[in-house]
């Protein structure tokens, strides 16, 4: 019997040890900020594909239940609980303020932890430049949900400005997009690549890409790409490390014509015979920009197969 009683005592002395969030998990009260002044759905679970099951409407003050991913659970002033897309919640915290912040640090990148201390666990790490949506603090922490991947977790808030470094946009988030709603195109190098729902190896996987895949960069952070094939099935982040500039691809029409510019009008450079191999680089709209023979220029997409 003592030697029961002994057991028991340490588990009770070990679960004191835990982090809170390992036991249950803390409640937060926050608000609901949608895109404009209507309503947003109650899910019965995180995602889309779940039943709706209520709504809440803009400005509306929930409590914070559990988060999956970019979901967030939340309960009603009625009492009510459902899943919403986390970057519709709104922080309660004036002093830092509810909007969307600017991640600042000496240029490297810094931990996203699931508490709000560094004995908490590392979900994943956000870049310098990164913009991110406060929704509150504890102590010298900020809970915040990064734009670009939707991951949500803890930062220092020493770490937040108003403004982007160099007093701009932040860079670090579409260091992989080329101005004018061009993106540059990438290829996978490794046997396999794993496509995630957010940036780092904790996030779920969505897809796996295969050598030679090619795939447009919407945008990056830290070592991760903001990916999405080239046909748009499959979106999400991929690592940096198992991928290289650039796509090979083949011309399917009779003759194809290389232009100097995206555009059916643009000035003719030379014609493409069928089963010619061109390098892509990058893709605007339906158009592709492409080096072959010592030229670079334009052909339309819809006589590529990659």
């Amino acid at each position: 019997m003592k030697r029961v009683i002994t057991m028991i005592l340490a588990v009770l002395l070990l679960m004191s040890a835990l982090p809170m969030n390992a036991l249950a998990a803390t409640k937060y009260t926050v608000y609901i900020s949608s895109t404009g002044s209507g309503t947003l759905n109650l899910r019965s679970g995180p995602g889309k594909d779940y039943d709706v099951k209520g709504y809440v409407s803009h400005g509306d003050r929930v409590t914070l239940l559990d988060e999956e991913d970019e979901w967030s659970e939340v309960r009603t002033g009625s009492g009510r609980t459902g899943w919403i897309k986390t970057k519709y919640i709104d922080g309660t915290t004036r002093s830092l303020g509810s909007g969307y912040k600017y991640v600042k640090t000496n240029g490297g990148s810094i931990n996203l932890r699931t508490g709000a201390g560094t004995g908490y666990g590392v979900k994943g790490s956000v870049a310098n430049g990164a913009k991110v949506k406060v929704l509150n603090t504890e102590d010298n922490w900020a809970r915040v949900t990064v734009q670009s991947s939707g991951a949500t977790g803890w930062i220092m808030a020493k770490y937040l400005s108003d403004t982007a470094p160099g007093g701009g946009s932040s860079s670090s988030e579409d260091s992989g997009v080329v101005s004018g709603g061009t993106q540059q195109v990438y290829r996978v190098t490794s046997s396999t690549l794993n496509v995630r729902a957010g940036a780092g190896t904790g996030y779920a996987l969505r897809a796996t890409l295969y050598a030679g895949r090619a795939f447009k960069v919407l945008g990056s952070s830290g070592n991760w790409f903001r990916i999405s094939t080239l046909t748009g099935n499959i979106t999400g982040w991929v690592s940096k490390t198992y991928t290289a500039a650039g796509a090979t691809a083949t011309v399917t029409a009779g003759s194809l014509n290389m232009r100097a510019s995206a555009s059916s009008s643009g000035r003719y450079i030379k014609s493409l015979p069928y089963g010619a191999r061109v390098n892509v680089l990058s893709v605007t709209g339906n158009w592709a920009r492409v080096t072959h023979g010592g030229n670079t220029g334009y052909v339309s997409m819809s006589y590529l197969r990659f």
